[in-house]
């Protein structure tokens, strides 16, 4: 259950290896296909991102760790009450769990390859941009047979009829920005009707708020789409699109783990805030740790990445810029 950390790692080269036969996006970015379905629908899912032997081990990671997934209770049991529909049997709330990037023994290696994979970051650069940074710890999602769903969230318009401004998405020139885009690795198959994650499609681009009714799943439900994903799929979706998450009703228990990716001068969440957490970046790659940078224009000594996820370069300011800043400023950056 907990192989050493060589053993293991070698392990899965050999299996990334063999996966990158059949995989064809690694030294290109997104097909014509993908673009249009995400802007279209708000959302697209990269198939066989991770192989079997990287889900189990995810897995197995986790289940090392099951007395640390917390439940929620009480007034975070966002379902609605028993009867609503996104409500489960009553049973169990949704768990969640964190921490996956400071996980020892090499437990944590997968978890943190999401941020610079070389299938993945192509459609960062293609949906965030260059300079792209983690804005949001990632969080371990579990539903077992009868949780609670989760009400809908995200969208364009505040409830108010404003626009939405830190949830934006839009697309100028042929290509996209997101400001906030979430990433899900799934850990379990999920078919249409089982429940778990749901979106409306193209609410990214309505121009006015969702009603509460709708949010609540308690009226067009039509207009919802829950979608087939496979376990080592990977799943990109704005959060300008309205999302949420239907009870769990399949035998199965369904696990998620979601990452949030912003553009390089933006942040929404603080928890990078003054440092991240404890242990979060002890022994990442350099090309890891510039995802993990604050928020700053890439002209700015920013670390950038190419698509294969390999320090591409910093993108210098000039030092005699710097030089007259702190002479001003003092501080090298005004």
């Amino acid at each position: 259950r907990n192989p050493s950390t060589s053993s293991r790692r070698a392990r899965r080269a050999t299996t990334r290896t063999e996966a990158s036969m059949d995989f064809d996006k690694t030294a290109s970015r997104m097909t014509e296909e993908e673009r249009f379905a995400f802007d279209l629908q708000g959302f697209v899912i990269a198939r066989g991102v991770f192989s079997e032997s990287e889900v189990a081990e995810m897995n197995a990671a986790i289940d090392a760790r099951a007395d640390e997934i917390i439940e929620r209770k009480g007034r975070l049991r966002l379902g609605g009450e028993a009867g609503d529909p996104l409500a489960g049997d009553g049973s169990t709330g949704r768990a969640d769990l964190g921490g996956m990037l400071t996980w020892e023994n090499g437990d944590a290696d997968l978890f943190r390859s999401v941020l610079t994979h070389e299938k993945l970051v192509p459609y960062y650069h293609e949906l965030v941009g260059e300079g792209y940074r983690m804005d949001h710890l990632p969080l371990m999602i579990q539903q077992k047979t009868g949780a609670d769903g989760f009400v809908f969230h995200g969208g364009r318009m505040n409830p108010d009829g404003s626009w939405c401004q830190e949830l934006a998405y839009t697309c100028e020139g042929g290509k996209m920005y997101n400001q906030l885009l979430a990433v899900s690795v799934a850990l379990s198959d999920t078919e249409p009707g089982d429940g778990g994650f749901a979106i409306l499609p193209g609410s990214h681009k309505s121009a006015f708020p969702c009603p509460q009714a709708v949010l609540e799943y308690k009226s067009q439900q039509h207009l919802v789409v829950n979608p087939r994903i496979k376990a080592g799929d990977v799943l990109f979706f704005t959060e300008a699109a309205t999302h949420g998450t239907q009870a769990w009703t399949a035998k199965h228990t369904r696990r998620a783990v979601l990452y949030r990716f912003a553009p390089s001068t933006y942040a929404y969440g603080r928890s990078y805030y003054p440092t991240w957490p404890e242990g979060t970046v002890d022994g990442m790659t350099d090309a890891q740790l510039a995802v993990l940078q604050p928020p700053h224009h890439v002209r700015l000594d920013r670390t950038t990445l190419d698509d294969q996820g390999r320090v591409a370069g910093t993108q210098t300011r000039d030092d005699f810029k710097k030089e007259h800043d702190a002479l001003v400023f003092k501080n090298r950056y005004f």
